[in-house]
């Protein structure tokens, strides 16, 4: 269960701000064969569909979506129609497009909007090359898509859309639809001698890898962030960053965030998704990366952010700060089933899990079978202190009964005066892992990991 504020301020898009002259957007569809339904029409950002206006196809297979705001320049999509068609809002805000629903890609055609016409001819040109694909398939009586023939073959019709869409860079550079295609492309890799690969050339390859990971991109293109490619390129990197050292983290952040120069909601949606990646950091690493992204890119900026997301981030460092790895956890005095109250610094326990958890939190509900397994199995080392957030004593004793979890030492706030989100309880269950000091080993841990740490 998601719970709390993570860093919801710095991933939140404002649809307003563009910088296209036009006052307002108007977009006017005629769709031959359509019956009367509702059409929903979304903005693309940060890999999120955000509805911006609904209109109803008439009899007559007209609609219309219009609003005195214009659209940020880039990419919507219109919901209802088929999985939903993606249009472009860049060169034109006020243009009209008619299309049967019998075949949309085929018979679309748009007046006043050039980077349109030119997506849907691409894409045209793909089908073509794909039918074709197929029809070499069927002529080969090829069943397997591991054949060697059709893989050859499907290598090839990427490699001609590849020179397809690298043609039409050359010609438009500056063009949007073109930039998002190009998006797609893996930066290339240098060629190494495979039989003579070392550990050393891996290493290279990998910095390389990194280094050029959003070498088509297009960063410094306010637009691109309104295109499902560059979100999801982002999401991918950040993932395979959690094992560097934290000089390597913050060159890399450094490195992709001076692209983004000229730009704002880029920007902030990169520096965004680098603090929300490492705000609940597991390692001192990713601990060093948030610092340095919120010092340097959000309060070095205040001008960017709303008051809110800066108090946020204010109370999250302050939070990191009093939960930092190897110093000791707060002390927490809270009230066991019988009434009574436990401190948590009196435990005597090799190690003390501390698991703050809703009784009715789904992810609670999976994660306890799996605590209950290990505090049984190293139950000569291992106590759990288990914090129940829900105030309702019934539904608490009902849990226990339900899952067994008789061994843990389970507490719950009677006073109802602790913030624990003060305790860095955003998420629910949230882990924390302490040694018989009572200082912290691991924090924001799920139960499968724990293990882990115990053995270590």
């Amino acid at each position: 269960m998601f719970k709390a504020i993570y860093l919801a301020g710095l991933l939140i898009m404002t649809l307003v701000g563009s910088t296209n002259a036009q006052k307002g957007f108007r977009i006017e569809g005629k769709l031959h064969n359509a019956t009367p339904m509702r059409l929903i029409l979304a903005q693309h950002f940060g890999g999120e569909l955000m509805p911006i206006d609904t209109a109803v196809v008439g009899v007559d297979g007209k609609v219309t979506w219009e609003d005195s705001q214009p659209l940020p320049a880039g990419m919507c999509r219109i919901i209802g129609i088929g999985r939903g068609l993606d249009i472009i809002a860049a060169d034109s805000q006020r243009f009209s497009f008619e299309a049967d629903m019998k075949d949309v890609i085929s018979t679309i055609r748009f007046q006043n909007s050039a980077e349109n016409n030119l997506f849907f001819d691409y894409q045209r040109q793909v089908r073509v090359r794909y039918q074709k694909a197929l029809l070499f398939r069927q002529q080969n009586n090829i069943k397997d898509d591991n054949d060697p023939r059709w893989k050859t073959r499907f290598q090839e019709l990427n490699e001609e859309v590849k020179q397809y869409v690298d043609s039409l860079y050359a010609q438009k550079p500056s063009s949007f639809v073109v930039r998002y295609l190009k998006s797609y492309q893996e930066p290339k890799q240098p060629v190494l001698p495979v039989k003579k690969l070392t550990s050393k050339d891996s290493l290279f390859l990998q910095s390389y890898s990194r280094v050029h990971y959003f070498e088509n991109s297009f960063l410094s293109d306010e637009r691109m962030v309104y295109t499902p490619t560059v979100p999801l390129r982002v999401n991918r990197f950040l993932k395979s960053l959690a094992q560097l050292p934290a000089s390597d983290l913050i060159a890399i952040a450094d490195n992709i965030l001076l692209q983004t120069k000229g730009t704002v909601e880029l920007k902030k949606y990169i520096v965004g998704k680098f603090a929300h990646e490492s705000e609940l950091a597991t390692s001192p690493a990713l601990d060093m990366l948030y610092d340095h992204i919120v010092t340097n890119y959000v309060e070095a900026e205040p001008k960017l952010w709303d008051a809110s997301t800066l108090q946020k981030v204010k109370e999250i460092k302050e939070i990191k700060a009093r939960l930092s790895l190897h110093t000791p956890f707060p002390d927490l005095v809270l009230t066991n089933t019988v009434g009574q109250e436990v401190s948590l610094k009196d435990i005597q326990s090799q190690y003390t899990v501390v698991f703050f958890y809703d009784p009715s939190c789904s992810h609670c509900r999976e994660q306890t079978p799996k605590l209950t397994a290990l505090a049984k199995q190293y139950a000569q080392k291992l106590k759990v202190f288990a914090v129940s957030l829900d105030s309702d004593e019934n539904v608490w004793k009902k849990f226990i009964a339900d899952f067994q979890t008789d061994m843990f030492i389970n507490v719950r706030d009677v006073s109802k005066k602790i913030e624990f989100y003060k305790l860095g309880v955003y998420n629910y269950p949230t882990i924390y892992v302490l040694d018989q000091n009572k200082k912290m080993v691991a924090r924001w841990i799920n139960a499968s990991q724990l293990e882990s740490y115990l053995l270590n």
